[in-house]
Formats: C-alpha cells, structure tokens, sequence
C-alpha cells in the first residue's frame, strides 16, 4: 500500500477560488479485462482542507473496492477561471457539431487547465527505482547545481516503484544534458498528478 494522504495534505493551501483535483482510476495494468487502458472511477474537486478530510476515506474505499489508484494535481485550478474556459469550450464542442459532448466538458476542462501562479507552479521529476543513493543524487543535483539558485525540492512522494520528486521550476535542459552524462534521464512532468492513494491490492 502506498498511502501519501498525509505528506500531501501537508503541502495543500488554499485561498480564493483555488481547489484541487483528485481523481480514482482504474488502470489496465491492474485490472486486465477493463475495456481501455483506464477508466475514472470517480473525481474530486477539493476546495478546503476540510474537504479533502471528509472526502479521503471514501476515495481510499473506493481505490480498495475498484482496484484503483487516487492522483492529485498539486497545480492549483481556478474556479472563475474554469467556469470561463468551460463556456469557450462548450461554444467549440456546439460549433463543431459535439452538443452531446458538454455533459463530460466540466472534467475535460478541470483535467487540462491549471492556474497555478509561476512563482508557486511545481514539476513531478519521476524516479523510477528505490535506490536511495540514486535519489539523493538527483536531490543534489537539482538543488545544488540547476538554476535558479538555491532549494527547489518540495517534497518526495513514495510511488509503487519509485519517488516523485515534486519541486519548483528549474533548467530542464541543462539538467537533461547533465542526467545524459551519468545514465538514465528521470522524466520530467509539468502539470501531471502525482500519488495520493494505491491499495494493497493493486
């Protein structure tokens, strides 16, 4: 079991209209006969702390009942600005003869926009082993080496086979090239969920 509930519940802050976005899904990796290769069980949109303590054993009995994983995105969404990007999106979806496609538009839009601001925006490096020596390598790097100067580490967020490095913005390109020289290259994701909940099960 990989449980983050309370290293993540940590890091969240609200204010304003700020929320985040939790979803359950299945994957095929873990449930063979599932028809595609995932499928949303069920998503969250967390708006308070107390929101996300009322909600969290529920998506925990779900991810147990389902076989499924809980991810959140730590890149903020904005609801005034969800609701705007919602009706450009439903204009398009009508223009292009799509009406029927409004019903899922309001998790399309949640799903693909974030209004994080650049000074607070986070990255998931995703490390794909438990070697410790090899993490702290990559902790070292980024932090020490990677502009801009000084701490850019987060938090490391315990997956089934590694870590997610969740960290501010830093140079990618010089880190990649750095990585290259040492060995296998960590991906980089710009505004991908990272582990909130996995089941012994899975």
């Amino acid at each position: 079991m990989t449980d983050n509930t309370e290293q993540i519940r940590s890091l969240l802050n609200f204010k304003g209209d700020y929320f985040y976005f939790v979803q359950i899904i299945q994957r095929k990796k873990e449930v063979p006969n599932l028809g595609s290769n995932n499928r949303i069980i069920r998503s969250y949109n967390i708006s308070s702390l107390e929101k996300f303590d009322k909600n969290i054993e529920e998506i925990k009995l779900l991810c147990k009942t389902f076989n499924a994983r809980a991810y959140i995105h730590l890149n903020r969404r904005s609801w005034s600005k969800i609701a705007l990007e919602c009706l450009r999106h439903n204009a398009e979806l009508i223009a292009s003869g799509q009406p029927e496609a409004i019903k899922s538009s309001l998790e399309t839009v949640i799903g693909r926009n974030n209004h994080e601001p650049n000074d607070t925006k986070t990255w998931i490096v995703d490390i794909d082993t438990k070697d410790e020596i090899v993490v702290h390598r990559i902790v070292h790097i980024i932090d020490s080496i990677m502009k801009p100067d000084g701490p850019k580490i987060i938090s490391c967020i315990p997956t089934k086979n590694g870590y997610h490095l969740i960290t501010k913005k830093f140079d990618v390109m010089s880190f990649n090239k750095y990585l290259s020289l040492q060995g296998d290259v960590p991906e980089i994701h710009k505004d991908n969920p990272t582990i909130l909940f996995v089941p012994d099960v899975v």
